[in-house]
């Protein structure tokens, strides 16, 4: 007489392999869901700082990017000559912006950098829930308005 079916011990083993796979593959999944929220929010702060640029050679006008803001963390985009709002940012949730306080960072009407100290601006962004890890980025503007992103170190 045949029988059909699994018996309970092949299931049983079934289950254990399928919980070994599932232990092993849950640790990189979490990185990789990581990675690519930091990598997303990387993106949009690359792009805030597009869109300041262009909104000033556009506009032809002088535009201040201010943040984060005390309150809630947001940036903001404001024209110079009456401190209009032009647009608000989110705030950044996976990295905090440095050095500390508040930045300004000026596109003239030509999309170039204005800078006191005539020289390019670097911003730190360095990662909330890691700590020092591989997700902590350099954000360079030169005084031509170019924006570059590295990987920085942990200081």
């Amino acid at each position: 007489m045949s029988q059909r079916g699994f018996t309970l011990i092949e299931l049983m083993v079934t289950l254990v392999v399928l919980a070994v796979l599932i232990g092993l593959a849950a640790p990189n999944f979490s990185q990789m869901l990581r990675e690519n929220q930091a990598a997303a929010e990387l993106e949009a702060f690359s792009g805030m700082l597009g869109y300041a640029r262009r909104e000033a050679v556009q506009g032809a006008q002088t535009v201040r990017l201010k943040g984060p803001l005390a309150a809630d963390g947001s940036w903001q985009l404001l024209r110079e000559r009456d401190s209009l709002e032009l647009r608000r940012f989110p705030a950044l949730t996976s990295y905090v912006a440095g050095p500390a306080g508040l930045q300004d960072i000026l596109f003239d009407s030509q999309g170039r950098l204005i800078s006191a100290a005539r020289m390019a601006f670097t911003l730190a962004l360095k990662d909330t829930s890691l700590g020092c890890t591989t997700f902590n980025r350099s954000v360079s503007i030169e005084l031509s308005g170019s924006i570059s992103l590295q990987k920085a170190s942990c200081q």
